[in-house]
């Protein structure tokens, strides 16, 4: 391939993730208009769940897709995926069918975020060519996440929150058909054509059943306690099943068992369950508490992003220099400045210091990634690197995923455990929305707020907890040495 050619495969590739980016800003500065429109905030958490899920559930599915079709294909197949979707979901009319398009969209964000990694571990070879290449990936998320919720705060407040979707629309065609003229991949010679199918569907069914546990939380304890246990128990199955099937497991058991690298997809997991919880909740702090506009609650995000590609670019510098692990504790200091913050933050915070505390979460966020991206693909085996990739980006995802649902549970039992007479859910549905609270009686609005504060707080000190846990265990976890 010429560097011609390798330049616009790598511009295709960043179209599609920042595709990606965009949209999930978008979503979170629409969420509060959404929420008011749809009548939705008991189900606000699975607007971003579902998507997530889609994208959890389907990421090694889509990488053994790759194996057998080709990754250019299954690229391909991805993006238009999330297209169609993303422009039926600008029609749905209920909470339901909302929901319904979002995890549409997360299944083809699988392929979408999960294919390029791999594509990248082609294209650049060299660790740290690639570890630049993966600094423009983070660029591009930057650059979406910065204008995202310009763009999404502007779609709000002058046309409509289905825009949000429509405009994924010509960038996710633009995207497909840019590799399909620039990017030649070897033919697919797949070792073996076997598919797991049963390692699947195991897979599928285990983070279902732990999913509607999260969501559950916000209902009935005893049934939230039932479905993790019985997600546990199928967890288990799923892994002896996979060690039985050898080299054809979906998910090679000697990869599960490797501490050195699992340590580190665990420390993802739980980092990405607090930045989900800044991403979907600050601007939900700044429309419904502080009384700002769609376009002013997305820019609660601007330093986040910002600081993420400061991040990023430093993190590839410092690798050179600096043991991975060490770069990774800084980036997790980082984010616990962050949530500190927030935490300590009142009712009455300026809206500067949602602004500040995101700023300290993308840092972290952008320093501690990288290395652990390079280091779960470079630190197993050749024949181990797709499976290691797609299951690190899997259980990233699923940070995101699980806390995203318990954080809407948490914010659903808080409100209603609140919620007294004349006060109602629907009132609380309004107030989110600067457009819809204005018609709120002004006596109520007090009393409002701080049922909203009260939710809102007990998620930032849950996440809190997280970035905690993510430190002690970078601080105990054995560092994976790269392979041959």
């Amino acid at each position: 391939m010429t560097k011609q050619k390798r330049l616009i495969a790598t511009l295709a590739l960043l179209l599609a993730n920042f595709m990606g980016g965009l949209d999930a800003t978008i979503i979170n500065t629409a969420l509060p208009a959404i929420t008011s429109a749809l009548n939705g905030i008991r189900l606000i958490g699975w607007v971003t769940a579902a998507f997530l899920f889609g994208t959890a559930v389907t990421t090694i599915l889509w990488g053994r897709v790759g194996e057998l079709i080709g990754n250019k294909r299954t690229f391909q197949i991805s993006v238009l995926l999330f297209v169609a979707s993303s422009f039926l979901g600008g029609f749905s009319t209920t909470m339901g069918v909302l929901i319904a398009m979002r995890a549409l969209m997360g299944i083809g964000a699988g392929g979408m975020i999960s294919i390029p990694f791999i594509i990248y571990a082609r294209l650049y070879p060299d660790p740290a060519q690639r570890a630049r290449a993966i600094g423009w990936v983070t660029a591009s998320y930057t650059l979406s996440t910065v204008v995202g919720p310009l763009i999404g705060g502007w779609l709000v407040d002058a046309f409509s929150w289905r825009w949000v979707f429509f405009i994924n629309v010509p960038l996710g065609i633009l995207a497909a058909l840019m590799l399909q003229a620039t990017y030649q991949e070897a033919p697919v010679r797949p070792t073996s054509k076997y598919f797991d199918s049963l390692g699947a569907l195991g897979l599928i069914v285990t983070l279902t059943t732990l999913l509607f546990a999260s969501d559950a939380l916000a209902t009935s304890l005893p049934r939230a306690g039932i479905l993790l246990l019985c997600g546990l128990v199928l967890a288990a199955l799923f892994y002896r099943l996979e060690k039985r099937r050898g080299p054809r497991a979906l998910v090679p058991a000697n990869l599960l068992a490797n501490w050195s690298i699992q340590s580190q997809n665990l420390i993802m997991f739980l980092f990405n369950g607090f930045f989900i919880a800044y991403s979907v909740y600050a601007p939900l702090w700044a429309q419904g508490l502080l009384g700002t506009s769609a376009v002013a609650g997305g820019l609660t995000q601007i330093a986040a992003s910002i600081l993420l590609l400061v991040g990023t670019r430093m993190t590839a510098r410092l690798m050179g220099s600096l043991p991975y692990k060490r770069i990774v504790m800084v980036g997790g200091l980082s984010i616990l400045l962050s949530a500190i913050a927030l935490v300590m933050a009142t009712k009455s915070a300026p809206y500067w210091w949602l602004i500040v505390s995101g700023g300290f979460d993308g840092l972290g966020m952008g320093l501690a990634f990288t290395p652990m991206q390079i280091s779960i693909q470079d630190g197993v085996d050749r024949e181990l690197m797709t499976s290691s990739t797609t299951f690190g980006l899997l259980v990233r995802t699923l940070g995101e995923t699980f806390l995203a649902a318990i954080f809407g549970a948490v914010l659903s039992l808080n409100t209603k455990h609140q919620l007294h007479a004349p006060l109602t859910s629907r009132m609380v549905n309004q107030l989110t929305d600067p457009a819809t609270a204005k018609k709120l009686p002004a006596a109520l609005l007090p009393s409002l707020r701080t049922i909203l504060f009260s939710g809102i707080h007990l998620i930032m000190l849950i996440g809190l907890g997280l970035v905690v846990a993510a430190l002690l265990i970078n601080w105990q976890r054995p560092a994976p040495r790269p392979e041959k």
